[in-house]
């Protein structure tokens, strides 16, 4: 399996993405996506499709409010149900009001086997698409995916401690060859608070990995 290491950090920072979007791949590199797959509200041709591991006859389809008009907030998702084995949901909850109607829609797509793997960020800024409303917590996150009837939800920490956090607020203001000289320092830095105050990492979490089954 390939490995993503401190290098391949800094050269994304080069390349001009934030510290959350990055760490968010290569979690996303654990998955491997099986059968009809749904990538909801991720835009054309989003970049964690490279990280995504995949299996044989793989289809994806996308779905994404700027390219149809659909809005995931109260209109049903066009597909019957059952019809999905894997529904990608990376990002996008934090800009639906209405979030609990989408996880329903999601949930009534899948197959019996099927799962919902997904992203929502903690520590970061206002980032309206066209709206930004919420940052959820792990405690958050279960409910939500539960009460829409998902089960063996697992969710996963992504990021440091509150000196990687503040990093990851400012870098996109920075010029790109400061970035990975600046994250150099506050991964140090951030690792020395985390090694005195360990609890730190649960409180400051970059964002939140999950996945769902049917």
């Amino acid at each position: 399996m390939k490995q993503y290491n401190f290098f391949h950090t800094l050269r994304k920072l080069l390349a001009g993405q934030s510290l959350a979007r990055i760490y968010m791949n290569r979690a996303l590199a654990e998955y491997t996506l099986n059968g009809r797959v749904l990538d909801v509200g991720g835009g054309r041709n989003p970049d964690y499709f490279t990280y995504l591991k995949r299996g044989p006859d793989v289809t994806v389809e996308t779905i994404d409010g700027s390219v149809t008009g659909i809005d995931f907030e109260k209109d049903p998702l066009p597909y019957v149900n059952h019809s999905y084995d894997t529904v990608l949901l990376c990002n996008v909850l934090e800009h639906v009001y209405n979030h609990q109607f989408l996880l329903k829609e999601i949930h009534r797509l899948l197959t019996s086997e099927g799962v919902l793997i997904g992203f929502v960020p903690f520590w970061t800024g206002y980032h309206p698409d066209p709206h930004d409303y919420f940052r959820y917590t792990q405690e958050a996150l279960v409910r939500m995916l539960s009460e829409a009837g998902f089960k063996d939800v697992h969710i996963l920490s992504i990021g440091g401690g509150p000196i990687r956090a503040n990093f990851n607020t400012i870098v996109l203001s920075l010029p790109r060859v400061m970035r990975p000289v600046l994250y150099c320092a506050y991964a140090i830095f951030d690792a020395l608070f985390v090694w005195i105050r360990p609890q730190s990492m649960e409180r400051n979490p970059l964002g939140y990995q999950f996945s769902a089954h049917v």
